[in-house]
């Protein structure tokens, strides 16, 4: 097993908290080191190689490495499509890559910001590199293999999940209750690998069915609150788009008459 792939959890946990808190300093808002991180690989049947690069970046704030000698890969074309904003934390499957069946290997993706340079594995194809199941699965989310152009990062859907729930059997939404005139708080979370490059993410919350009307605090944020006038069942979306890409989950609420 790869040192690193034991190293990141306690640093996962150190990120969450810095990420959550207030930024003690402006020197860790933007001038903290971005490492360039290898998720892995995987070999389709077809002989295709299925390759997922991530960044752990140790920012209070998203930054921004252009292309060039601070963010290329090697050999060339050094620009591949990968991120060049860098948002605080772990960030997986950042750049999914499917290159042909003749791919050795030869693959490096480099950053250097806050005066530290990282460079990805140089044993990509090695046993402990190989993707697992579910991250197969995550990495071919949205990505069609015979059509897919070879040697770049793909642009996928944002993905959308609501923290602390989880989709019911087949898909079904997550449920949860809610009364009249009470305030729901909704914790969305949207994740998009930043492509097309220039573009932007754009979430907005929409009423799919309900007896009533609802109200959001911040409908264009992932993270609202939600109110209703009329008790009943509702399903509600949250949906994002990346200008090519869209992404989205619901939630049933069940809204009991007010207390």
């Amino acid at each position: 097993m790869n040192a690193y792939r034991w190293s990141v959890l306690p640093v996962l946990a150190a990120s969450a908290l810095l990420v959550a808190g207030p930024c003690v300093g402006s020197a860790h808002a933007q001038n903290e080191p971005v490492h360039a991180v290898y998720d892995g690989f995987f070999v389709t049947d077809e002989g295709l190689h299925v390759l997922s690069f991530a960044y752990f970046s140790h920012n209070f704030e998203p930054v921004t490495v252009p292309v060039g000698p601070t963010n290329s890969f090697g050999p060339g074309p050094s620009d591949r499509q990968q991120p060049t904003t860098f948002l605080p934390g772990h960030r997986r499957f950042q750049c999914v890559m499917v290159m042909g069946p003749g791919f050795d290997g030869g693959l490096r993706w480099t950053v250097d910001h806050g005066g530290t340079a990282t460079t990805t594995s140089d044993d990509m194809l090695q046993y402990n590199w190989e993707l697992e199941v579910g991250s197969v699965r995550n990495a071919l989310r949205d990505v069609e293999l015979a059509e897919a152009p070879r040697g770049v990062c793909l642009n996928r859907s944002p993905t959308v999940r609501f923290l602390g729930l989880r989709n019911g059997p087949g898909g079904a939404p997550a449920e949860v209750q809610s009364t009249v005139g009470g305030e729901l708080k909704l914790f969305g979370s949207v994740r998009d690998e930043g492509l097309p490059r220039g573009a932007t993410l754009v979430t907005r919350w929409r009423v799919l069915s309900g007896p009533g009307m609802v109200t959001f605090s911040a409908p264009d944020e992932p993270r609202t609150l939600a109110s209703f006038d009329t008790p009943g069942a509702y399903e509600l979306e949250l949906w994002a788009s990346d200008g090519e890409r869209e992404g989205s989950n619901r939630v049933a609420v069940v809204v009991g008459p007010a207390p």
